[in-house]
């Protein structure tokens, strides 16, 4: 339950870090996905129920601050959750070369995603533009995927304890 009730405030934290701090490291060129990587561990390594709701809530609030398309990273992120889950599920997806290369791809998928979208919905070719910026930010993503997952593994062991000694089991 305590999983549930921190999860929006830990998603809005990750991505307040992720569009405020990471634009300022990189003079606003290109960021870190941070959020997808998570999502990516969600679909590996949580359950589904728990693995959806994090990809929901992370596409949410992505989509509150960017205000791109309503319900575009919503979409998206349950959408990667599920391939991911779907991956895990087929394949031994611990290998760090594995990890890497599946980020990598996600990364790559989800920017196709937005090119598709505003080509679908705006009549605008971003391709070019958007073509330098994605493969460095989804190289950025999988080499710095295997330290995230270490990251997330732990935070998940700390709610777990959380959830351990929560009194609401009595």
């Amino acid at each position: 339950m305590i999983y549930y009730l921190l999860l929006p405030i830990f998603s809005l934290l990750l991505l307040v870090i992720q569009v405020t701090v990471f634009d300022i490291l990189f003079f606003g060129k290109t960021g870190l996905e941070i959020s997808l990587i998570l999502v990516v561990y969600a679909g590996f390594y949580l359950s589904m129920i728990r693995g959806i709701t994090l990809a929901f809530v992370l596409g949410f609030l992505l989509d509150c601050i960017t205000g791109v398309v309503p319900g575009f990273f919503v979409l998206s992120y349950v959408l990667i959750f599920l391939i991911s889950r779907g991956a895990s599920l087929k394949v031994y997806a611990r290998g760090m070369v594995f990890t890497m290369g599946f980020i990598f791809v996600c990364v790559l998928f989800e920017k196709f995603l937005i090119i598709l979208m505003y080509r679908s919905l705006y009549g605008i070719n971003v391709f070019y533009d958007i073509l330098n910026t994605s493969l460095l930010q989804a190289v950025a993503a999988g080499v710095f995927a295997p330290a995230f997952f270490v990251l997330f593994h732990r935070l998940e062991v700390l709610f777990n304890v959380w959830e351990a000694r929560s009194p609401d089991q009595l």
